[in-house]
């Protein structure tokens, strides 16, 4: 009789392969070490060599199990790329729902990682993962934690225990609990990463920029090829030849007082009672070539992202901010949408043409205000007469939208006040002018005319959508309404109920937590392939035309209207390359959205840090069962009060009457209440705020 260790095999990749095709089924660690024959201090051999096997695609992985090549076919599958949170994610789908993954799915997951994942149902009806296999891995930099396993240094993310990176020897005198920022490789051992940046300074803002800005997947640097080619453009006699001439013409340029970006400019004036209104836009296609090192880099970041005091453009700046940029006294070439409107605001008639300016004057939007207000006068009549008709305009557009059932907003948009080294020297909430307003309705106007073109052309396009609200959320604003004592109550989603609610709404005393709450009952907006409409703006089709110089899908919009004037040809025009050019489009700007959101708080959060331990005003915006959503009424920026720290009594949420209640003192803590409270903790990693009540405000 042979004996156990007579039995026992050698752990290679061979035998373990061979393993795994005799079963031709799930098969785990253990199973794989008891068909060997082996002792436990072979386990991490085994599985070393069973992650190297999946990643090669030579068996299959579901959660914990293993299998040879189909031995998973029977589940349904899906494929695409990874949104990580802390200890959970999602699979992003393409056109519908995505996909729940758990701790074990996404325990070795990066952020941005593609990945193939089995799909099964839960007992409610909804769609859970288990990872099949890491398709690419995700770019970097990763903003990680160092460890200690033993007695060699490795790192984790700095908001999720695993994958453990097995780290570099380098240069920096690393201690356990440090930040870095390291590269990653796959390697047949494991995730190895190469620390490129130590941060021994937990509040290091930029470090955190950086974190927020990978994690976003915000590509920064522009690739050696893409400026290289850039560098090659210049605008060329043969370019102005077929264009229309609109050099002589007075056109003005209206934006931030600290733009380089220029994109749009406006032309105006009056013909047998209409307003003929010109949009001039840079002609970015002219140069943009498909297929393009710069074409590809472009798509790849699909929008410009807006960080405080500096811009991570979706061009080279070769293009964005000179060659493009309509400067003011330099020739531009451009893509005009020429408009005829009636005095009622109505489009009788409109053209686009390629064309070629010359920009008379470039005006802040500031300036534009006080021109319009007669707080500053301007030496060129022309120009004079120009501005205080397109205040005219304004009017009549808005007339025309409002009636047409719009709805409109004017919530105030927080900004930073900056000063040297990007140092915030203030936060306030600033409103829109009327300059904004002008420039916005001549833009929609041009939008419309872009998006009937190409439903005139194509049976599908690049649309900008906005979907009507859903029956859930409405109901939820009539109730939140009823509960706030307000008898505005929405019956369909129609634009016209939702401008009749802002409408009575506005100027109330609650008026802005309703206003939130109804902007938040509606949907947003993305992009899509079908012609769908736009609610918010109350539009039977809309799309985005207009900068170019920061927007993928305006570029798209341009090369669909130029392949149906004839003038330039685009290789693909089919529904599924739109639809799917759409999809990604979205995502790209939901991602950096979410990055200029999260970057805004990073660093109003830090100039905040200065007043830690500091009594300030704040207003209560919401109220959770676990306390109040609170905003401070000195600067535009949010923190949360915990009941648990509140220590004079224990108080409930009460949903139905949108209050907190004192279950001993029966003390009640309403929406809009303003009390004093304390900022206690400040925290850049979470970018979280606590407050807590101060005690001298009767608690």
């Amino acid at each position: 009789m042979k004996r156990k260790s007579d039995r026992r095999k050698e752990v290679s990749v061979e035998s373990v392969l061979s393993v795994i095709r005799e079963r031709g089924m799930s098969v785990n660690v253990k199973s794989v070490m008891m068909s060997l024959g082996v002792p436990k201090t072979e386990r991490s051999k085994i599985k070393k060599i069973l992650k190297q096997l999946s990643r090669e695609g030579q068996i299959e992985k579901s959660g914990n199990k293993f299998g040879a090549a189909g031995a998973f076919e029977s589940s349904n599958t899906a494929a695409g790329k990874v949104d990580l949170k802390a200890d959970f994610g999602f699979l992003l789908v393409e056109g519908g729902e995505d996909i729940f993954l758990g701790r074990r799915a996404v325990a070795e997951l990066l952020p941005g990682d593609e990945v193939e994942i089995y799909v099964k149902k839960t007992r409610t009806g909804s769609r859970e993962g288990t990872l099949k296999r890491i398709i690419k891995r995700g770019d970097g930099p990763f903003m990680c934690r160092v460890k200690m396993i033993g007695t060699r240094l490795y790192a984790s993310l700095v908001f999720k225990e695993t994958p453990f990176i097995k780290l570099k020897k380098n240069d920096f005198d690393l201690k356990v609990n440090d930040i870095v920022l390291i590269e990653v490789e796959e390697t047949s051992a494991g995730l190895s990463g190469e620390v490129i940046s130590h941060l021994d300074d937990t509040d290091n803002v930029e470090m955190h920029k950086l974190f927020i800005l990978n994690k976003r997947d915000i590509r920064q640097k522009m690739p050696d090829d893409v400026m290289q080619e850039a560098s090659k453009l210049e605008i060329t006699p043969d370019a102005l030849k077929g264009r229309v001439d609109l050099r002589k013409d007075t056109i003005i340029t209206i934006d931030p007082f600290d733009a380089k970006d220029f994109d749009d400019a406006i032309s105006l004036y009056t013909e047998n009672g209409n307003f003929m209104l010109g949009v001039h836009i840079a002609d970015v296609t002219h140069f943009l070539k498909e297929g393009t090192a710069m074409d590809e880099e472009a798509f790849a970041r699909s929008v410009s992202t807006y960080l405080p005091g500096e811009v991570i453009p979706m061009l080279p700046e070769k293009l964005s901010n000179d060659m493009c940029s309509l400067v003011e006294g330099k020739d531009r070439l451009t893509f005009s949408v020429f408009m005829e409107i009636d005095p009622e605001g109505e489009v009788i008639k409109y053209d686009i043409k390629e064309s070629v300016i010359r920009n008379s004057k470039r005006f802040a939007y500031e300036q534009v205000e006080d021109i319009i207000k007669g707080r500053l006068e301007i030496k060129d009549r022309r120009i004079k007469e120009m501005v205080l008709l397109m205040a005219k305009l304004k009017d009549v557009l808005r007339a025309k939208m409002l009636k047409g059932g719009m709805v409109d907003f004017d919530l105030g948009e927080p900004v930073l006040v900056m000063g040297d080294g990007f140092k915030v020297r203030d936060i306030k909430r600033k409103l829109g002018l009327d300059s904004h307003k002008l420039i916005e309705y001549c833009m929609i106007y041009a939008n419309v005319c872009a998006a009937d073109y190409i439903t005139a052309h194509y049976p599908a396009g690049m649309f900008r959508i906005h979907p009507r609200p859903v029956e859930k959320d409405i109901t939820e604003f009539n109730d939140f309404a009823a509960a706030m004592g307000y008898t505005v109550r929405i019956k369909k989603p129609e634009s016209k109920e939702f401008q009749a609610a802002a409408e009575k709404i506005k100027g109330t005393e609650k008026s802005i937590f309703l206003e939130r709450k109804l902007l938040r009952a509606m949907q947003l907006a993305k992009y899509s392939e079908q012609n769908l409409g736009h609610f918010g703006l109350a539009l039977k089709k809309y799309t985005h035309f207009t900068s170019p110089i920061r927007r993928y899908a305006d570029v798209v919009v341009h090369r669909l209207i130029k392949n149906a004037l004839g003038t330039e040809y685009m290789k693909d025009t089919d529904k599924a390359y739109l639809k799917g050019t759409a999809y990604d489009i979205s995502e790209h700007e939901e991602n950096s959205e979410k990055a200029e959101n999260d970057v805004f708080r990073l660093y109003a959060l830090n100039f905040l840090k200065e007043k830690l331990g500091d009594t300030l005003e704040v207003i209560i915006t919401r109220i959770t069962k676990n306390g109040f959503v609170v905003e401070l009424t000195q600067y535009p920026v949010e923190g949360f009060m915990n009941f648990d720290a509140m220590r004079d009594d224990y108080y409930i949420y009460d949903e139905s009457r949108q209050m907190a209640v004192g279950r001993r003192t029966k003390k009640i803590f309403r929406l809009g209440d303003k009390i004093s409270a304390i900022i206690v903790k400040i925290t850049l990693e979470t970018l979280k705020m606590e407050l807590e009540i101060d005690d001298e405000d009767g608690i």
